[in-house]
């Protein structure tokens, strides 16, 4: 099946979801700008937050496309803030920009994104999020259906992509020091959040014995100046890519211990 490849030029890091049938995730880069008119497949803000069936949820999330790309911009930071106060008298600080003194306006309804210019240019994604968008609206719009498209027998991916400073760590981590902080801190972010979907529904599963076996095993690598390192097992450094008939692409002597939790 071929599927076509989105791009965008976005003023934040993007995430992409690909509901059933599976396929490899990609998302927006600077380059190679392209606009669109509204899709049919924009989720809103409403957005059901219960727990549903996985293959059923996975179904519904599929309306043609296996990559989406989504949106989020981010609050300014302090330097922008100053930067801000001394290019608008104190009553505009006060009262904040309005919707025309604003760079980057974000449309959750129509799922757009209006960058100001000359001239204006208005991008479509299948998803925005605001600047005052929480972590757990980040998750609803994005990481709940890949969690239901991988317990319905799929695979799932969310890539990130954006310049320094976007926040692409505080939408995939969030500032998480510590076990009890990445399942009840209201900041973490999209990988606590996914955790704790899929191993909740597992245990839901289960008690309404499904009949359906689980065994969840878990890695986790970090790619730096082309070194691939083990972050479960730090002395598993300078590991190699191979390709297997059977396996597939796999990283050589990564450890994937098996996790309950």
């Amino acid at each position: 099946r071929k599927h076509r490849h989105r791009r965008a030029r976005g003023a934040m890091a993007a995430a992409t979801v690909p509901p059933s049938p599976p396929t490899v995730a990609s998302s927006p880069t600077a380059g190679g700008a392209q606009e669109r008119s509204p899709s049919a497949g924009c989720l809103g803000p409403n957005r059901s937050v219960q727990s549903l069936d996985g293959r059923q949820e996975s179904l519904n999330e599929d309306r043609g496309d296996s990559i989406r790309v989504y949106v989020r911009v981010r609050p300014p930071t302090e330097r922008e803030q100053q930067q801000q106060q001394q290019q608008h008298p104190p009553q505009q600080q006060t009262q904040g920009l309005s919707s025309s003194q604003q760079a980057v306006v974000v449309d959750r309804p129509t799922c757009s994104v209006l960058l100001r210019g000359e001239p204006p240019r208005n991008f479509t994604f299948d998803g925005v999020l605001g600047d005052q968008a929480s972590q757990e609206e980040a998750f609803e719009l994005v990481g709940r259906g890949v969690g239901a498209s991988c317990l319905a027998g799929y695979n799932g991916s969310i890539y990130v992509y954006g310049q320094t400073g976007v926040g692409k760590t505080y939408t995939m981590s969030g500032p998480v020091a510590s076990v009890q902080s990445m399942q009840f801190d209201e900041r973490r972010g999209l990988i606590c959040r996914m955790l704790d979907y899929v191993f909740g529904e597992i245990a839901r599963r289960r008690a309404q014995a499904d009949g359906v076996s689980y065994v969840c095993r878990c890695s986790f690598l970090e790619i730096y100046k082309e070194q691939i390192m083990d972050l479960l097992e730090p002395s598993n450094t300078s590991l190699q890519i191979r390709e297997d008939i059977n396996r597939g692409v796999y990283v050589e002597r990564l450890s994937e211990p098996t996790v309950s939790s």
